[in-house]
């Protein structure tokens, strides 16, 4: 009898501790993809030079595994592809400018970043380690980082809206604020 009143409390325990290892596994998920939405009533994008070569479109999925069109996405608004690993500190030193950049174009630029060499888990661990603002995808084929030359992160290319290539930054993204600005009239 007494092994009969237990068994609820067992059961209980049981689903308490399922609840915990529950919380668990979701932090090991990879973060939901941050899209903006809309563009903005009022915002306009100045045309890019017309000798701007064409930005070579493709698809990517994102860690939460949506699946991008860029060239739908560069349709709509401009594009900045940071080319990052989760090993690169160079990439995780300029990580909190990205940031702060995504923010402040939150509904206007689309931050796109693009691992190659990188697993979900190590990837999705970055993003929380550094508090990624913006959507990120891993290229499995590497086909995305030859295509934009990339020998080594961090790369961040600047995409206009109509999707011309309008600049790359190996290394660095000092400019990439004032290239924006320049880009978007409010």
């Amino acid at each position: 009898m007494r092994s009969r009143s237990c068994l609820p409390a067992l059961l209980v325990l049981a689903m308490a501790l399922a609840g915990c290892t529950g919380s668990a596994d979701q932090a090991d998920q990879p973060p939901p993809a941050a899209l903006p939405g809309p563009v903005p009533k009022g915002v306009t994008f100045v045309a890019p030079p017309t000798n701007a070569p064409r930005a070579p479109g493709f698809t990517l999925e994102l860690l939460d595994g949506t699946v991008l069109n860029m060239a739908e996405q560069w349709d709509r608004r401009p594009v900045v592809l940071v080319f990052l690993e989760p090993w690169c500190t160079l990439c995780a030193d300029q990580q909190k400018e990205i940031n702060r950049l995504a923010e402040e174009y939150r509904d206007v630029v689309l931050f796109v970043g693009v691992g190659t060499d990188s697993t979900v888990e190590r990837m999705s661990q970055y993003v929380r380690d550094n508090k990624v603002k913006h959507p990120v995808g891993i290229d499995r084929t590497g086909q995305v980082w030859r295509t934009y030359r990339v020998e080594e992160p961090p790369l961040v290319a600047l995409v206009s809206k109509g999707g011309k290539l309008l600049r790359g930054w190996p290394g660095g993204t000092d400019t990439l604020g004032a290239q924006i600005k320049d880009l978007v009239a409010r």
